[in-house]
């Protein structure tokens, strides 16, 4: 394991491979680099894989709570990686919060992308823990609280699972990223942190009209968390983009997305 030392905190990450054909992989809320073990398993002898902790999770560490992850901040971060590990092109791999990390990525060095793929990206129409984190005032104090204090919660999200208005999935992945308080915090600091890093997805749109970047869109048939018809207005503008969806739910997006990527003998993008 690697450290890239920064201003900020510590990005941890893995290098799989010592080829020209540099991939940086992103992955979700609550998981770490071994997300993405199953990715290895597509690995050819011309490419290197750049696995990440994203902050606040696995062996990342943030340097504060009041300073926030802006995209000016990212970009700093991702320089000094580019010059660390001496590439300049690279593709963008990212599954759900991951997905995010990359498209603001792309945003920034659309230029130095060469493909991206998308596995049920946060970032396109947003998710209610974030709804609930970028509320002003009391309502984000009232997020606080519920991270904090969730007995009461879990009970009103059961109550509205009995009336028919939350999904089963929906409060499984709620309760697991809530288990602990270690856990519990982890929601409110990270998506406290991460506020500002919102991609511009008109801009993003424009860039790979114009750019015709490679980018494949997967999504799962019965992901609950995001869906098809979730990430339509993003993908209906981009006329080259490549569309899977895939028949799984949300936790084995990944898994699937490389069993089928090694049964179509396809690339990664």
């Amino acid at each position: 394991m690697q450290f890239l030392q920064t201003p900020f905190g510590e990005l941890a990450y893995k290098k799989h491979g010592n080829g020209k054909n540099i991939h940086l992989l992103f992955h979700g809320f609550g998981q770490t680099m071994k997300a993405f073990d199953p990715f290895l398993r597509l690995k050819t002898n011309n490419d290197c894989f750049l696995v990440f902790d994203v902050f606040y999770h696995g062996h990342s560490s943030w340097i504060s709570t009041r300073q926030k992850l802006t995209k000016q901040v990212w970009e700093e971060i991702l320089l000094n990686l580019m010059e660390k590990e001496d590439f300049e092109q690279f593709h963008l791999v990212g599954y759900s919060m991951g997905g995010k990390f990359s498209l603001v990525t792309f945003e920034l060095f659309p230029e130095r992308v060469i493909s991206l793929l998308l596995m049920a990206p946060d970032g396109i129409k947003t998710g209610f823990w974030y709804n609930m984190a970028t509320f002003p005032g009391a309502f984000n104090r009232l997020f606080k609280y519920v991270v904090f204090h969730p007995r009461q919660f879990f009970k009103w999200m059961d109550r509205f699972h009995r009336l028919g208005l939350l999904e089963s999935s929906f409060i499984k992945f709620v309760k697991s990223q809530m288990r602990t308080r270690t856990k519990r915090a982890q929601v409110y600091f990270t998506w406290n942190v991460f506020k500002p890093l919102q991609p511009d997805l008109e801009k993003i749109i424009a860039a790979f009209r114009e750019s015709q970047t490679p980018i494949t869109l997967v999504s799962g048939k019965f992901d609950k968390m995001v869906t098809s018809e979730n990430l339509h207005p993003f993908s209906s503008k981009i006329p080259h983009i490549q569309i899977l969806e895939l028949p799984c739910g949300h936790n084995t997006l990944i898994e699937e997305t490389v069993d089928y990527l090694l049964k179509e003998n396809s690339e990664i993008a």
